[in-house]
């Protein structure tokens, strides 16, 4: 399985999975946003050797995905518990990548094995600390650009990370509901 190296971190790659699913059209739809498909299918979980954006992007879409797993699980896992363990394990990883975001202003990262690694540290190396890129991001020229952002290129973090953890306590009040059934159809003895 690839790793995800995100900056200067190593994921195990278990949110890989979720790339295939946007291939499948009910998945697509069920996407909060119609245009987070295509940040998700060509940006984030893309090809290329290097991706990169601003972190209040990818903390935006990640959240946003995470929220639809989370409101969908059952439907995605079905009774199979492999499935949900493997969605559950992808989701904590997306959701700690979309943490580990937070500490920088742009992002660059990569699926992939130990050469690719090393290529993304070649990229990272002549950056300037996340203080001094933060400012360049201030800049009137930039600014316009995010003020003209195209919509798969969505950003608001906040919205966003409200959304997923709203949909976590939705599905853990699930869970807990569906556990006292569980329980309340056992027979006492």
């Amino acid at each position: 399985m690839n790793k995800l190296y995100f900056m200067d971190g190593k994921f195990e790659g278990h949110s890989w999975v979720i790339s295939e699913w946007l291939e499948n059209e009910a998945f697509r739809e069920s996407l909060i946003f119609d245009d987070s498909w295509y940040f998700l299918r060509y940006r984030f979980f893309g090809r290329d050797c290097i991706c990169s954006e601003t972190s209040a992007t990818v903390r935006t879409h990640l959240y946003n995905l995470v929220a639809v797993l989370y409101r969908d699980f059952e439907t995605l896992t079905g009774c199979d518990s492999g499935e949900a363990d493997a969605l559950q394990r992808a989701i904590d990883e997306l959701v700690e990548i979309a943490e580990f975001g937070a500490d920088f202003p742009v992002c660059l990262w990569a699926f992939g094995d130990e050469t690719t690694r090393e290529i993304l540290s070649k990229w990272l190396e002549p950056l300037p600390p996340p203080e001094q890129m933060a400012h360049v991001l201030k800049l009137p020229h930039l600014q316009r650009h995010e003020l003209e952002r195209l919509p798969y290129r969505y950003s608001e973090p906040k919205t966003s990370l409200k959304r997923y953890r709203k949909q976590l306590a939705d599905y853990n009040r699930r869970r807990k509901h569906a556990a006292k059934n569980r329980q309340r159809s056992q027979p006492s003895g």
